[in-house]
């Protein structure tokens, strides 16, 4: 997957991260404390370095296979769901612009742009979110 052009930069990674934490607060269905918490400690939100699946597991007194149906649970809300959307509604919005007409429907079509990139840039944190730390 290409990057957004203005994540390639010495502070890519913190900028996913305030991706991911934005994603989180904004997430159509709300993370419980032990999906936040993972989410946290694997992105490295509260500290800058990203912990591994079994830190992680170690951290919280879960077992490796909870922590990855809860990071998957997590992922899911704050990210696949929310792209999900963002797709259908640019759908809904192309659609319009095809029926009312270059002139009456341009606003749709801007409407549309701006949802893609805004899936796009949550896509970003996704891939982000997916990729495990580099070992020490």
């Amino acid at each position: 997957m290409k990057s957004h052009p203005s994540l390639r930069s010495e502070t890519c990674a913190a900028k996913l991260r305030t991706m991911v934490r934005e994603a989180m607060e904004s997430a159509h269905q709300a993370l419980d404390c032990h999906e936040r918490e993972i989410l946290s400690l694997r992105c490295g939100l509260a500290t800058g370095k990203r912990r591994s699946i079994q830190e992680t597991s170690s951290i919280l007194g879960l077992g490796v296979s909870q922590v990855e149906k809860l990071e998957e649970s997590a992922r899911q809300k704050a990210f696949s769901d929310p792209i999900g959307n963002l797709f259908k509604q640019s759908a809904v919005r192309i659609t319009r612009y095809h029926d009312l007409g270059e002139t009456q429907g341009q606003a749709d079509l801007e409407v549309a742009l701006i949802l893609l990139r805004q899936s796009y840039r949550l896509a970003d944190a996704l891939s982000f979110v997916m990729r495990e730390p580099e070992a020490p």
